[in-house]
């Protein structure tokens, strides 16, 4: 790709050579002539040290190493654009070794990649992409372009149980479905389990990372982000744009409001206002679980910590 292609297709502003060909894309520290790589920081340094062919920034040196920048105003959006530019890594499409019932719907247009299993009644909206291992149980409905990463497992059976007389533990059946809307993207190793009576719904546009557990009858909104081993309990509800960082917990019939962040490693025992920033165990505001660890590190006078 040539350095003035991609400045159009980016809409930015090209600084230097502009006949730089570009073979793939490389990190700035190690980038060659040849490569493409960005940076996201302030620091104008960074630029006279890397020798790519082309770098993505938002800032405007007098001077720079690279042969070539493209100024843009939002570089990681242009990073993930330009990336699309390049020719992208193919998996073996083949439906070999593919389990699909017969009263499963799967449009013409998805592709099933191999030991995928699509169970009865499910339907499997166009333009999606189940990788190798995924498996998809009975009644699950997948909307358009959604991405289930490698050995995932959508609408098994939830974890519930009453108990007996005896003191015996007794399954729940569970009769519901899962339902994934369209454009969201799901890891690899995610587990979503189907409701009792009612659906476990995941929003369009949402985006779950690896190793995450989802469970019955959770109702999870549109464009949220959802990092890898985070545990969802059942019946808990995230409102639209909601983020859960890296092994978030969530107690079940918690209610998340609408584009909260909690923060890595938080346990949620109790609903979340809408637009809140919380760490901690328990999840509190943010600022009260920093302060809450100022005061339990503060030194005392003889240097001995409380």
């Amino acid at each position: 790709m040539k350095v003035v292609e991609l400045a159009e297709l980016l809409e930015g502003a090209l600084l230097g050579q502009t006949d730089t060909e570009l073979v793939r894309p490389a990190v700035l520290e190690d980038a060659s002539p040849a490569e493409l790589a960005f940076y996201d920081g302030e620091d104008a340094g960074k630029l006279s040290s890397s020798h790519a062919g082309c770098v993505i920034t938002s800032l405007r040196p007098e001077r720079f190493a690279a042969r070539s920048l493209i100024v843009v105003p939002d570089v990681k959006l242009a990073w993930a654009t330009a990336l699309e530019a390049f020719p992208q890594p193919e998996e073996e499409q083949s439906a070999g070794l593919v389990y699909v019932s017969a009263s499963a719907s799967v449009h013409s247009s998805a592709a099933l990649l191999p030991f995928t299993y699509i169970g009865p009644q499910v339907s499997v909206g166009p333009d999606c992409v189940l990788g190798p291992g995924v498996t998809v149980h009975a009644r699950s409905q997948i909307g358009a372009r959604v991405r289930i990463g490698a050995s995932s497992v959508i609408g098994s059976e939830g974890f519930g149980y009453v108990k007996n007389p005896d003191g015996s533990h007794r399954h729940i059946p569970h009769l519901g479905k899962v339902i994934i809307e369209d454009d969201v993207e799901i890891a690899a190793g995610v587990c979503i389990d189907r409701g009792t009576v009612g659906d476990t719904v995941i929003g369009q546009g949402t985006k779950i990372d690896n190793l995450v557990h989802i469970a019955h009858n959770v109702k999870i909104g549109s464009n949220c982000l959802i990092t890898g081993q985070c545990g969802i309990a059942g019946s808990s509800i995230l409102e639209d744009n909601v983020i859960l960082a890296g092994q978030v917990g969530i107690k079940d019939h918690v209610i998340v409001g609408a584009g909260a962040v909690v923060l890595a490693k938080s346990a949620v025992f109790k609903n979340i206002e809408a637009g809140a920033v919380v760490s901690g165990v328990p999840a509190r505001p943010h600022r009260l679980t920093l302060r809450a660890q100022a005061r339990l590190y503060k030194e005392k006078p003889s240097g001995e910590q409380k």
